[in-house]
């Protein structure tokens, strides 16, 4: 159990971690051939001023022309947030699935923790990652101009560097760096689960919550403390400031969860209609 601990403490802790809250300031390949997609130079800044920036960019993006792609490793939290983003832009969302053998006992065949979480709150279809495809083909069309992206490297995923280099505004949270954050105008970094708190629903509906091991390194923060004051930005809403509330009033909106509170979640969870 000590040396999983250890590992599992050094791989959050990886010399690469992303650390820091970084912009992108002007393109490294200033006349990229074709075919050929310029990534961006980057300068650390601070979440205020990262936040604010990326807030009014998509205060001014036309309705439509704004994709989110978010993970279904993150938070029933985080993810009704990026919802709430979803709505108030018009944007086409999707998250990535992640299917392997099952054992028909314990291992489930979806490898994401929360599946269940991205569909409950809105964010992907049944079918998840049928949405990806349409994003890529409307970046590509000029349509889609912003990108959002959580926890994922989503030039595994149909979008290639080529696609992200046709986009205004990349915007990307991750904990390590990728083909993606690469080619990113706004880097945020982000938490592993044992550096925050939150809830997922598992496959078989049940809503559980887990709780923070380690402080994060840097400036990394998790993603719903962002996501909370972006949206507050864009939306011009406040709302709760602890993860507890943040709970309370997501499971008011979304309707599979309504009834519950974090309290009532207890250690064990309480499973839900999916």
């Amino acid at each position: 159990m000590h040396k999983l601990r250890d590992r599992l403490y050094k791989w959050i802790h990886r010399a690469d971690r992303l650390k820091e809250v970084l912009v992108g300031q002007a393109s490294s390949l200033s006349s990229p051939k074709p075919g050929q997609a310029g990534s961006l130079s980057h300068y650390k800044s601070s979440w205020t001023v990262a936040l604010n920036e990326i807030a009014e960019k998509l205060k001014q993006a036309p309705q439509g022309s704004v994709a989110i792609v978010a993970s279904a490793r993150q938070t029933n939290e985080e993810l009704w947030l990026l919802s709430k983003l979803k709505a108030k832009l018009g944007a086409i969302s999707d998250s990535v699935p992640r299917e392997s053998e099952a054992d028909k006992l314990l291992v489930s065949a979806d490898k994401n923790p929360n599946t269940n979480g991205a569909r409950l709150t809105g964010i992907c279809f049944t079918e998840m990652g049928i949405n990806l495809p349409k994003i890529a083909e409307s970046i590509a069309s000029g349509k889609v101009k912003t990108l959002i992206v959580f926890g994922e490297d989503v030039t595994k995923q149909g979008i290639s560097p080529e696609l992200l280099g046709k986009l205004e505004t990349l915007i990307v949270c991750d904990i390590l760096p990728n083909e993606t954050t690469k080619r990113a105008h706004y880097v945020l970094p982000g938490c592993a689960p044992a550096e925050k708190r939150g809830t997922f629903t598992n496959t078989k509906g049940r809503v559980q919550k887990f709780m923070k091991a380690i402080e994060p390194p840097g400036d990394a923060r998790p993603e719903w403390e962002s996501l909370h004051d972006l949206v507050f930005n864009v939306t011009g809403r406040n709302g709760f400031l602890t993860i507890e509330g943040l709970f309370n009033e997501m499971a008011k909106a979304v309707p599979a969860f309504n009834g519950l509170t974090w309290a009532s979640l207890g250690d064990t969870g309480v499973t839900v209609r999916i």
